[in-house]
């Protein structure tokens, strides 16, 4: 399973519990795995640090011609979030 199909059948809270090894799911996983779930919460933590996907989208479209580290790094995080849903 990919990390982002566990988000999908699960949803966040269970991905967050997973990390913090507080989880009833038991599943087979890799480190890439873990790895790349916990990349995914973090990406979810800073969507949700800009108000939801549509207010961190509408902030993105407002900052369009900056190239910042942190719209470039809010870009990709949206980009974690969407792959999820």
């Amino acid at each position: 399973m990919k990390a982002n199909e566990f988000v999908k059948k699960f949803g966040w809270g269970e991905a967050t519990a997973f990390l913090s090894m507080d989880s009833d799911v038991e599943i087979v996983y890799t480190a890439s795995f873990f790895d790349d779930l916990k990349r995914l919460v973090e990406s979810y933590e800073v969507v949700r640090l800009h108000g939801g996907l549509d207010a961190a989208k509408k902030h993105v479209e407002r900052a369009a011609f900056k190239l910042s580290f942190q719209i470039i790094a809010l870009k990709k995080a949206i980009a974690d979030v969407e792959s999820c849903q």
